[in-house]
């Protein structure tokens, strides 16, 4: 026992590595890409989140936010932190952090990690490209939300809440919109994007939605969900979904309502659903997959489908087996039942069934696919590689050898991640 003692104080001290080469493997790191990326550094922690803006590669810690430089790596500063997310477009970004716990947060300019401005009440943070929404509250019953510019702070608008529906000192939790189609090996997108036409918070079992272009964002009367309900805002409508028990399944209905007179504005045909089911139950405990404007529903015959959320238009419809990977504005990335071939396509309206494909591709049953920015990326398996497309035509942009993460890609390069190692590759 003593001998054992011994040898690791010797180890954990230093001043003896019985393992010299795993040592070395452990503090040293190969390139994350073949070609080799234009910079690699090695950070000091795994990263939390990845954000990539066009000057700047902005790192959140566990404890801490970095910024590097995006044309070389180098680090401009770093700073304690809790939680961080980024605001405002991508020329002119900020970085928003705070401490957990602790009131209010400070925007930070990512070139110098000087305060531009800051705010004391705040316990909640929502971040988008075009404005910052936060959340003060007097007292539990009494709170105010308010849209900022994200470049100065000053106010947009406001409006009363009573209460909040979650205990939270951090940066966007989560409200009840949609969530984005997950993707393995590639991150979630952490650019900001457009803040949606709505809100909608969940406080003390009731839905309160906020319409931030009108003098008085608040629109009541709250919205009352049973327990097997489901209440999301998109595309400026309020969708209700309601799943009754019956023969040992579900019975659905998915309308949307105008979110000021709260009259029906479209149902979904009876069967159809957005997949807001988790586990057995008729429990709704999951957000719809799809952005602010569309969303990824089944058939009753178990088909994808893509709802145009504003007028409740079926403007996709995928054949049986098909996946709906991706979607942006007037593009959806799909893959084939076999997982072998990877399209870009169109939706219409007029013939949801036979969108215009703008090309197809062949991959590995193993590869995830996903678009980030304005380009396609696909992780391909078999062998291990990152690829980014062209939207429009499918044509490549980049192929590298690489089994990294993709952490975060735009128009103009790609971020690949392995542990702590962070490598960027340019397009041209």
């Amino acid at each position: 026992m003593a001998v054992a003692v011994a040898l690791t104080v010797l180890v954990s001290t230093g001043v003896w590595n019985p393992f010299p080469d795993l040592w070395a493997w452990l503090n040293t790191s190969g390139p994350v890409s073949d070609p080799l990326p234009r910079w690699q550094e090695r950070l000091g922690s795994t990263p939390q989140t990845v954000t990539l803006t066009d000057d700047y590669v902005i790192v959140e810690h566990r404890d801490s936010v970095e910024a590097l430089s995006r044309f070389n790596g180098r680090r401009n500063f770093a700073t304690e932190a809790d939680w961080s997310a980024v605001a405002g477009p991508a020329d002119k970004p900020v970085i928003l952090a705070g401490k957990l716990l602790v009131k209010g947060y400070q925007a930070l300019d990512p070139r110098t990690g000087a305060v531009v401005w800051r705010d004391e009440e705040a316990s909640a943070v929502w971040t988008y490209r075009d404005e910052v929404v936060d959340v003060a509250c007097r007292t539990p019953k009494d709170c105010e939300v308010t849209g900022r510019a994200p470049g100065t702070g000053t106010k947009i608008w406001s409006t009363g809440l009573p209460g909040m529906g979650f205990v939270l000192f951090a940066d966007n939790p989560e409200l009840l919109g949609t969530q984005p189609i997950p993707s393995d090996r590639i991150a979630d997108r952490h650019e900001p994007g457009t803040r949606p036409e709505l809100l909608a918070f969940p406080i003390d079992g009731k839905v309160y939605v906020v319409d931030p272009r009108r003098s008085e964002p608040r629109l009541d009367p709250p919205l009352e969900p049973g327990r097997r309900d489901k209440i999301i805002v998109a595309g400026g409508r309020v969708v209700r979904s309601t799943a009754t028990p019956r023969d040992g399944g579900c019975d659905v209905s998915v309308v949307a309502l105008d979110a000021v007179s709260r009259q029906r504005v479209w149902p979904l045909p009876a069967g159809q659903h957005l997949r807001t089911f988790d586990g057995g139950g008729c429990d709704q405990r999951r957000l719809p997959m799809g952005t602010d404007s569309a969303l990824v529903g089944l058939t009753i015959d178990g088909r994808e489908q893509l709802i145009e959320a504003g007028l409740g238009e079926q403007v996709l419809l995928c054949a049986a087996g098909e996946h709906i990977v991706g979607v942006t504005n007037g593009l959806v990335l799909v893959r084939s039942a076999d997982g072998r071939r990877l399209s870009g396509v169109v939706p219409d309206g007029k013939n949801p069934g036979k969108p215009k494909a703008l090309w197809h591709r062949k991959i590995s049953p193993e590869a995830s696919a996903a678009l980030r920015g304005t380009v396609v990326v696909v992780s391909d398996r078999g062998p291990n590689r990152v690829i980014v497309l062209n939207p429009e035509d499918g044509k490549v942009r980049k192929e590298v050898k690489s089994d990294a993460e993709v952490l975060a890609a735009d128009d103009k390069g790609l971020l690949l991640g392995q542990r702590r190692d962070l490598g960027y590759l340019p397009f041209d």
